[in-house]
């Protein structure tokens, strides 16, 4: 039982790395940094660098 779960998270594990290099792609391209960086650290790192560029400010905003 325990391992047919584990076999679940492993399938949709690529999946869920590649939305969210998507994400980070389009957000890369917000913020002036380079989108196929970010998508390929994305793929291998996944949330832990989305969310620091997702905290970072979009180009041409300002704070106030």
């Amino acid at each position: 039982m325990v391992g047919n779960d584990m076999m679940k998270w492993l399938k949709r594990l690529p999946l869920m790395h590649f939305v969210e290099a998507l994400i980070a792609c389009r957000a890369a391209k917000k913020r002036g940094k380079s989108p196929v960086l970010y998508f390929l650290l994305t793929q291998v790192f996944g949330v832990f660098v989305l969310v620091p560029l997702l905290r970072k400010p979009k180009v041409g905003t300002r704070k106030g």
